[in-house]
């Protein structure tokens, strides 16, 4: 299937940047779709192999998806330089103004308000703090996602800790399985698998919300095909 790369600037207002980003859709999407923003981790960025590819299964499954680079990550670096952890704090911040800007420009494509935010890695911690705590956002799906990050080789700061760790996530639902579907591999050698149960606990999930694999390691190797399907059956929740 023939997929479409519309490029597209949000502008942060109060600043001087624009993060660059794509809309990927197919010609069979239908004129008003649910959008996906696809959130790519740490030093990864929209062009990537494994974001674009889960960008591209999307969007020739329907959905509008909305992939971008945060700051200091692929093309958005060249306006902020490539010292991520100067920017850490903004990078979270910046998925609510992701929102905001599909709100405000997107309504023509965008079915019932419906958004829903996809991510691995760092932007699932993205999408289990800033994201859980962002009401317009419909679905929750975040894959090998770290809880504490404390743990972490690289050592942050605190104040950052307390703002990009999902265990410091207060606030929360009575029932959030409607809402959230989280995944990891056990051999995953970036982030270990226990933090799947310590996020699963945290935010009270039942099983049917956590897919394991033994296999696949960081990104999903020989499972993202049915991580497609298994997003796209909790979707219809």
């Amino acid at each position: 299937m023939n997929i479409i790369e519309e490029k597209i600037d949000i502008p942060i207002v109060g600043t001087k940047i624009n993060l660059k980003g794509s809309i990927y859709f197919s010609e069979q999407t239908l004129k008003k779709a649910p959008f996906i923003i696809n959130i790519a981790g740490l030093t990864a960025h929209r062009g990537k192999y494994l974001e674009k590819y889960f960008s591209e299964q999307f969007a020739s499954k329907g959905f509008y998806v909305l992939g971008y680079d945060h700051r200091a990550h692929g093309e958005t670096s060249k306006q902020t330089g490539t010292l991520w952890l100067k920017h850490i704090k903004e990078i979270f911040n910046d998925i609510n103004r992701v929102v905001t800007w599909i709100l405000e420009t997107q309504r023509e494509r965008l079915s019932n308000d419906r958004i829903i935010m996809f991510g691995r890695s760092l932007g699932g911690a993205m999408i289990l703090t800033k994201g859980y705590s962002d009401k317009r956002v419909d679905k929750l799906i975040a894959l090998c996602t770290r809880y504490d990050y404390h743990t972490t080789s690289v050592k942050f700061p605190e104040d950052v800790i307390s703002n990009i760790s999902p265990m410091n996530v207060i606030q929360k639902e009575t029932d959030n399985n409607s809402r959230i579907l989280i995944a990891h591999c056990k051999d995953d050698g970036f982030i270990p698998f226990e933090n799947l149960n310590q996020i699963k606990d945290h935010f009270g999930l039942s099983d049917n919300n956590v897919i394991k694999y033994d296999d696949g390691g960081h990104s999903f190797s020989g499972h993202r095909e049915e991580i497609i399907k298994l997003v796209i059956e909790f979707l219809k929740i």
